[in-house]
């Protein structure tokens, strides 16, 4: 009986220490294409009713090929109203992954390029780029994989993979908070300041805490106050889509203009996120000099606001204006 025992809680054990599907193709980094069979102009032409459908899926990882069956199905708001492609969501079967040697966490969500051609491809360089700076300032954050889909062997879209809330919750050992409302004073504020001081760095208005819009919050397994993880960034001025447009009451008449959106913030606390951010110059700076798919001229207007940013970071006068 105790053998038995102990073989169930190895058995066990070594299940909840595999990794999932995308932690594999967030190590692969590059170069990964996945096959997607399924009726895409169906899938196009009702995409606003967001409905799932039927699909086989070909990926691989590690030399290795799998094939998968699963449900796809659009997702997204706005870009279903203004993009050719629509944002995707996979949920595959549980007992493939397992048998392919993955855990049970099946769902995968792609952002797409917004339109064939290059002001597309821009757009969704330009917001990888963004989730992927968000990552050396907080570590709560969407990992993100870019990939190839092959739909039915006929057309190549690129995109990316951002990583689903509950890989989020598996890999921070949190639970993401599943709630309609809320309010900024159950919020770590050493976090949320951090959160506000990216937006503002990035031109991004398009987000709320109380109806937690463009806003995830991870609730720490210590019971500490909750971490926002800021997401959806084609609103921001670094990704300049040509539909975004600042909220009327925001009184600003472009998304590249910048404007403080945070709330009852002092003095000593926004003092400290901005020496957080100084600390962290270089590597921002380095990875927007880096990241590929980015344009040149991207890159210099990006750099261009950097330079404003940290200017003002470094000017207390300048910076505690902001939070009066």
């Amino acid at each position: 009986m105790r053998a038995l025992l102990l073989l169930a809680v190895l058995y066990f054990s070594a299940l909840s220490a595999q990794g999932s599907l995308f932690d594999a193709l967030h190590a692969e980094s590059a170069g990964i294409e996945i096959r997607l069979e399924t009726d895409w102009r169906k899938l196009v032409r009702t995409k606003k009713k967001k409905t799932y459908q039927p699909v086989v899926v070909t990926v691989t990882v590690g030399g290795k090929s799998h094939i998968f069956n699963g449900k796809l199905r659009s997702r997204g708001n706005v870009r279903l109203e203004v993009c050719q492609n629509p944002s995707l969501k996979l949920k595959l079967k549980k007992e493939e992954l397992a048998a392919a040697g993955f855990n049970d966490l099946n769902d995968l969500k792609f952002v797409l390029q917004c339109s064939a051609g290059a002001q597309g491809l821009g757009y969704l360089s330009r917001e990888q780029a963004v989730y992927d700076l968000h990552a050396v300032y907080s570590d709560y954050t969407h990992r993100t994989v870019p990939v190839s889909l092959n739909l039915n062997d006929k057309e190549t879209i690129s995109a990316f993979l951002i990583e689903d809330q509950e890989q989020i919750a598996a890999r921070l050992n949190a639970r993401v908070l599943e709630t309609r409302k809320l309010s900024t004073r159950g919020l770590r504020r050493t976090a949320y300041v951090n959160m506000c001081l990216f937006n503002y760095l990035i031109l991004n208005t398009d987000w709320h805490v109380f109806n937690l819009h463009n806003l995830k919050f991870v609730s720490p397994d210590d019971g500490g106050r909750l971490i926002p993880v800021p997401y959806d960034f084609d609103y921001s001025g670094f990704v300049g889509a040509h539909y975004a447009i600042p909220r009327e009451e925001l009184s600003i008449g472009s998304v590249h203009v910048p404007k403080w959106l945070g709330k009852n913030v002092t003095p000593a606390e926004i003092k400290t996120g901005a020496e957080h951010y100084l600390a962290r110059r270089a590597l921002a700076e380095q990875l927007i000099r880096e990241h590929p798919g980015l344009a040149e001229r991207d890159r210099k207007r990006i750099m261009k606001r950097f330079k404003a940013f940290y200017r003002l970071l470094e000017d207390d006068k300048r910076l505690l204006r902001l939070i009066k």
